[in-house]
C-alpha cells in the first residue's frame, strides 16, 4: 500500500430475490436484518476455506471464476504472447505459481541470498542499510514508508513514515490477556521457532530466538497507536525537516537509509504519523544486540515470503496465519491463492484483461448517472438542513461539486512491459514486482499528484473515498451482477448500488472525512458553531454503536466505527432521496407486491448479510472500522423515519430508537 484512503466495505448481493415475509420468523420491527435474512442464515454455511461468508465474498467468488477463465485461456493459447505484454506479464507470473512442483524442487533455496545478506552484517550501520532495501521488496521492517499527497498540501507527493513491524494484526494480541489472545502468543512464539527450524537456522536455538522475536514486537506493540488514535488526522500529521528528523534520533542515519529505499527525489521533508514509534525503534537498536536485530530480520523474510515457497513453508503460514489465528480448517485451492497474488502485484495488466471481457460500457454509464442523481440529492438534503447555517452549506455544496469520481478502470493504464515476469520463479516474481510498484510510488514524492491514480486494482470488489484527492472510485470489479444488476428495477439499484456510492460521497463528510477541504487539505472549511453542533450528532451515533454486543463480553467500538456509520447512514439517506426523486421523474412501482420503499431497504438488508467464525469476527472488532452486518443494517434503519413508514415499526419497537440521529 502506498497511499492513504479511505475505504468502504461495500460487497452487496443486488440480484432481487423475493422475502418470503411468512417463512420469517423475526418481525421487521423486531430485527429487519434477520427478517429479511433469515432463510439465508440457516441455509449458509461457511465454506472451510474463509474465515467469513457473505454477499462480498459471492460477488468475489464470480469475479474470481471469470478470471480463471481468462487465465485458463491464456494457459491453452499455444502462442507465446510478446515479452512485456499484459497476456505474458499475466500468463507467466500465474503460471509461476501454479507450478507447485518446481517450488517443491526449489525448498528454501530462494531465501538462501536474503539470508546471506543478514548474515553478511557487521554493524547496525549496516543493517539499517538492509533493512530499507529488503523492505522496498515487500519485506517488512519496523516502520513503513510510503508516498502519498500531502495532507496539507494536496497538489504534491509527499513521504510518509509510519508505524509498522508487528506480525500480528495488531497491538491488542501483544497486550491483552484474555485465554484467547493469551494462547495466540504461544501459538506464534511457536510458529516463528517452527518457521526458523523449516529454513535451517540453527534448530538448536530457534525457541531463544523466537521468545526474543516477540519481546522485541512487544515492546513496538506497546508504542503503536490504537486503530481509533489512528484515525486522528491531525495528529498524525507531524511535518518533519530532514534536520529535525535527525534530532529525533541517534543511531538512524536517514538519508543512507532513505537512499538505501532508492528514492531518487531530493526530498525536502517526511511526515511522520507516530514520532514517539521512531524514537522507541531508535533507542531499541541501542538496546538489543545486533543478532537481535538480525533474527528479527530473518523473521520478516520468513513472513513476508512464506507463502511463496515450498508447501512445509506455505502449510506452517496457513497454520497459524488463518487456522490459529482465524480458525479457517481448510487452505483455498491453489488457483485462488495464485490469482490473489497476481492482482495484489499486476492488478493492471489483469485487469486490463478482465475489462475487456466482463465491464460493458453500459455499466459505467449507467453507474455514472447514479452517481449524478445522489450527488443532486445530497445538494437537495444540505438545503433543507435546519442545523448548519449559510456559509457551511455553501463550502459542503462546493466540496460535493468538486468531488471527482472514477468508474471502472483508468483512462491511462500503467506501463509494466519493463518487469521481468518469469514462467518458472515465482519467488522472484513477488519480489521483482513489489520492487516495481514500490519505486513506481515512491519516486513521486515531490512530483505533482497524477490525476489518474488508483489505489485499487480493477477487478477488486470494493471502493473508496480519498479525502486528499476528494474523489469516490468505483473499480469494475464490484459494478458487475450479482453486485449490480442493470435489468434490476431502480428501487433494488437504489437500495444497493446507490447506497454504495452514497456511502462513498459521505465519507467526504463524516468525522474524519469532513476535515478536509474541496481540494483535499486537511483544512476546516466549517463555522464554529456548525462544527460542534456536527461533532454532537455524530457523539450520539458513537454512543449508539458502543452499545452493540458481539461476542461474549465484546462491544463494538463506537469511536472506531463512526466513520462507517456515519457512512452508512448518510449513505441510505442520500440514496433513498435519490430514489424519490427518480419516482418524481417516472412514477412509483409495486414489484410482486412490494412498495418501492420496501424494496429499497429490503436491498440494503441484503447487501449486509454475513456470516462470521468467531476469531475473524473478534478481530474485526478490535481492528476494523466497519460494524458487522447486523449492526450496519439494525443500527443504521433505527434512525430512518422513512423506514418505519415503509414497514409500519411502531414506537417502543426495538428497530425504532427513540432519539433518531441525523447528518447527512
Amino acid at each position: 500500500m502506498f497511499k492513504k484512503s479511505r475505504t468502504g466495505l461495500v460487497a452487496l448481493f443486488l440480484g432481487f430475490c423475493m422475502l418470503n415475509a411468512q417463512q420469517a420468523k423475526v418481525a421487521p420491527s423486531e430485527d429487519f436484518y434477520t427478517y429479511v435474512n433469515q432463510e439465508w442464515i440457516n441455509a449458509t454455511q461457511i465454506p472451510d476455506e474463509y474465515g467469513s461468508w457473505g454477499s462480498f465474498h459471492e460477488v468475489f467468488q464470480n469475479n474470481q471464476n471469470y478470471l480463471k477463465e481468462i487465465l485458463s485461456q491464456l494457459q491453452a493459447d499455444n502462442l507465446d504472447p510478446a515479452k512485456g505484454s499484459d497476456r505474458q506479464l499475466v500468463k507467466d507470473f500465474y503460471n509461476s505459481g501454479k507450478d507447485t512442483m518446481a517450488l517443491e524442487q526449489l525448498g528454501k533455496k530462494p531465501l538462501l541470498p536474503y539470508l546471506a545478506e543478514i548474515d553478511s552484517v557487521k554493524s547496525i550501520e549496516d543493517y539499517l542499510t538492509l533493512l530499507p532495501k529488503f523492505y522496498a521488496k515487500g519485506i517488512q521492517a519496523p516502520f513503513g514508508v510510503w508516498a502519498s499527497p500531502d495532507e496539507k498540501k494536496s497538489t504534491v507527493y509527499a513521504l510518509y513514515i509510519a508505524q509498522s513491524g508487528l506480525g500480528m494484526a495488531n497491538r491488542a494480541y501483544y497486550l491483552e490477556d484474555n485465554d484467547n489472545y493469551i494462547n495466540i502468543r504461544k501459538e506464534y512464539e511457536a510458529h516463528i521457532a517452527k518457521m526458523f527450524q523449516l529454513a535451517g537456522l540453527n534448530a538448536d536455538k530457534e525457541s531463544e530466538k523466537a521468545k526474543k522475536i516477540v519481546e522485541m514486537e512487544t515492546l513496538m506493540a506497546r508504542v503503536h497507536r490504537t486503530p481509533v488514535q489512528g484515525r486522528d488526522s491531525e495528529r498524525s500529521y507531524n511535518k518533519k525537516t530532514f534536520a529535525e528528523l535527525e534530532n529525533m534520533t541517534f543511531n538512524i542515519n536517514w538519508p543512507s537509509y532513505f537512499k538505501a529505499l532508492g528514492i531518487e527525489n531530493d526530498v525536502e521533508y517526511v511526515i511522520v504519523q507516530e514520532p514517539e514509534f521512531v524514537a522507541v525503534i531508535d533507542r531499541m537498536l541501542g538496546d538489543y544486540t545486533l543478532e537481535d536485530w538480525k533474527n528479527y530480520s530473518r523473521w520478516k523474510l520468513l513472513q513476508s515470503t512464506g507463502y511463496y515457497l515450498s508447501k512445509d513453508f506455505r502449510d506452517q503460514q496457513f497454520h497459524f496465519y488463518q487456522t490459529v489465528f482465524y480458525g479457517t480448517p481448510k487452505q483455498q485451492p491453489r488457483w485462488k491463492t495464485v490469482l490473489g497474488a497476481v492482482n495484489g502485484n499486476i492488478g493492471q495488466p489483469l485487469g486490463k484483461l478482465y475489462v475487456e471481457k466482463h465491464f460493458p460500457k453500459r455499466n459505467k454509464e449507467k453507474m455514472l448517472d447514479l452517481v449524478a442523481d445522489l450527488k443532486e440529492a445530497l445538494s437537495t438534503r444540505i438545503d433543507g438542513y435546519d442545523w448548519m447555517s449559510e456559509p457551511t452549506k455553501k463550502a459542503a455544496k462546493f466540496k460535493l461539486e468538486k468531488m471527482g469520481i472514477k468508474m471502472g478502470y483508468p483512462d491511462q493504464w500503467l506501463d509494466y512491459s519493463n518487469l521481468e515476469i518469469r514462467p518458472n520463479d515465482y519467488f522472484g516474481n513477488i519480489i521483482r514486482s513489489d520492487a516495481f510498484n514500490f519505486h513506481r510510488e515512491i519516486n513521486r514524492i515531490g512530483g505533482p499528484i497524477d490525476p489518474n491514480y488508483w489505489g485499487m486494482t480493477p477487478p477488486t470488489v470494493n471502493a473508496y473515498y480519498s479525502p486528499t484527492r476528494n474523489e469516490i472510485v468505483f473499480p469494475a470489479g464490484i459494478l458487475n451482477p450479482p453486485f449490480f444488476d442493470y435489468e434490476a428495477d431502480d428501487a433494488t439499484n437504489f437500495g444497493s448500488a446507490g447506497v454504495v456510492i452514497g456511502h462513498e460521497i459521505s465519507h467526504g463528510f463524516d468525522d474524519n472525512g469532513s476535515l478536509y477541504d474541496a481540494d483535499g487539505n486537511l483544512k476546516s472549511w466549517w463555522t464554529k458553531e456548525d462544527r460542534e453542533k456536527f461533532e454532537e450528532r455524530a457523539k450520539k451515533i458513537e454512543e449508539q454503536f458502543d452499545t452493540y454486543k458481539v461476542l461474549d463480553s465484546i462491544h463494538l467500538n463506537g469511536k472506531l466505527t463512526l466513520g462507517e456509520n456515519i457512512g452508512d447512514l448518510g449513505g441510505m439517506a442520500i440514496a433513498f432521496e435519490a430514489m424519490k426523486l427518480n419516482q418524481k421523474r417516472k412514477g412509483p412501482k409495486i414489484i410482486n407486491g412490494l412498495t418501492d420503499e420496501q424494496r429499497f431497504f429490503i436491498a440494503y438488508a441484503k447487501m449486509w448479510r454475513i456470516k462470521f467464525r468467531d476469531n475473524v469476527l473478534a478481530n474485526q472488532v478490535k481492528t476494523d472500522p466497519h460494524s458487522p452486518g447486523e449492526f450496519r443494517t439494525n443500527g443504521t434503519l433505527s434512525n430512518f423515519e422513512e423506514f418505519f413508514k415503509a414497514f409500519d415499526i411502531k414506537k417502543g419497537s426495538k428497530m425504532r430508537r427513540e432519539e433518531i440521529v441525523e447528518i447527512w
